[in-house]
């Protein structure tokens, strides 16, 4: 017969445990609110180009420290050293127009030409608008040579790239303005994680760099995914 060891009783919902009594002690803190990130939503972009639907991994920005060790008859001690920040994320290699070779490829070709950093941006949701809950993390990186072709025989290939950044990451947890606009194969946008600027009617007063007029072929893309370019004078539709 059964006793009530043998069907215990379920404790009350709503504490947060799924019905199961967790002990506590009078003054821990309240736990937050909150579900873990799983990145099957995210959103990635290089150069201006969103390559989300091709990423595997992401790491942005991963910080790598060095403390100094210092030894002495007293034993080790170790001392804040240098913090490197790095952008580490592994594609599947496309080389498909305006995917990742092209991507990667004109991003390091700016840098061995005019010594270019490149941005990157990134939030944990592409289904959702930029939000303290949704933050922008971005930077500007510097570009490396990388793998061609990394595969097994009938499985994806794959190109991982590990890439420096020039300065600390930004998280923004608002809405950054765009102050300036770089020429590019496209350009970006500064400072760093700024929003895209609605149309070509939202470029005005946003300072071009260079002043003069860009080179052919360059330009920005505005949100409404259109190019636009400096002409020297103003902003204009199109390429250069």
């Amino acid at each position: 017969m059964p006793t009530k060891t043998d069907d215990p009783e379920v404790a009350p919902a709503g504490n947060g445990n799924g019905g199961t009594v967790t002990p506590f002690y009078t003054g821990d803190p309240v736990p937050p609110v909150a579900s873990p990130l799983i990145l099957n939503d995210a959103y990635f972009e290089l150069s201006g180009v969103n390559l989300r639907c091709l990423v595997k991994h992401l790491e942005a920005a991963f910080p790598e420290n060095k403390p100094v060790t210092v030894t002495s008859f007293c034993g080790e001690v170790d001392y804040p050293g240098v913090t490197k920040w790095h952008l580490r994320v592994t594609f599947y290699q496309s080389f498909d127009s305006g995917a990742v070779y092209a991507t990667l490829n004109s991003a390091y070709q700016a840098y061995v030409t005019g010594g270019t950093a490149v941005q990157f941006r990134a939030r944990p949701y592409f289904s959702r608008a930029p939000s303290a809950a949704n933050p922008w993390i971005s930077g500007y990186v510097i570009p490396q040579p990388f793998d061609l072709i990394v595969g097994d025989a009938g499985s994806t290939a794959e190109v991982a790239i590990d890439w420096n950044l020039t300065a600390p990451p930004t998280v923004d947890l608002g809405t950054v303005a765009a102050t300036g606009a770089t020429a590019g194969t496209p350009g970006f946008y500064s400072p760093s994680g700024a929003q895209a600027p609605a149309n070509l009617a939202a470029l005005t007063g946003v300072t071009a760099t260079p002043a003069t007029a860009w080179a052919t072929g360059q330009f920005v893309i505005t949100a409404d995914m259109l190019a636009n370019h400096w002409s020297g004078a103003a902003w204009a539709t199109g390429k250069a």
